[in-house]
């Protein structure tokens, strides 16, 4: 996993991205924690039982990462979901195929209300 860190840490110092994210074990938050602080870059832990998904990168994409990440990541709406994957640097094709998949879901499940 540190290899993982360390590229995400070098590509967002780049700056060819703005936001990345690990999940971890927990037993191994704060090492992760203080290791991405060490680089100046700013965090945001989301506990997802015995392990956490870290988002690090700039301080505007943790702030909106933030806004929104007190559920689970399967939980979010569909503008969350598009947003999050933009920032992590998923394919946009792929991103605006995602949305309307997950917007035509929505709007047919709330058609049954």
């Amino acid at each position: 996993m540190d290899d993982v860190l360390n590229a995400y840490i070098y590509e967002l110092k780049k700056g060819t991205k703005l936001l990345a994210l690990i999940t971890v074990n927990t037993y191994f938050r704060e090492r992760y924690k203080d290791k991405i602080k060490k680089h100046h870059l700013h965090c945001r832990v989301q506990n997802i039982g015995t392990k956490d998904n870290i988002f690090f990168g700039s301080k505007e994409c943790i702030d909106i990462v933030s806004a929104f990440i007190g559920n689970k990541l399967s939980k979010l709406t569909p503008e969350q979901d598009f947003i999050l994957g933009i920032m992590l640097g998923y394919s946009r094709s792929m991103q605006c195929k995602r949305y309307l998949n997950k917007l035509n879901s929505t709007l047919s499940g709330n058609m049954n209300l």
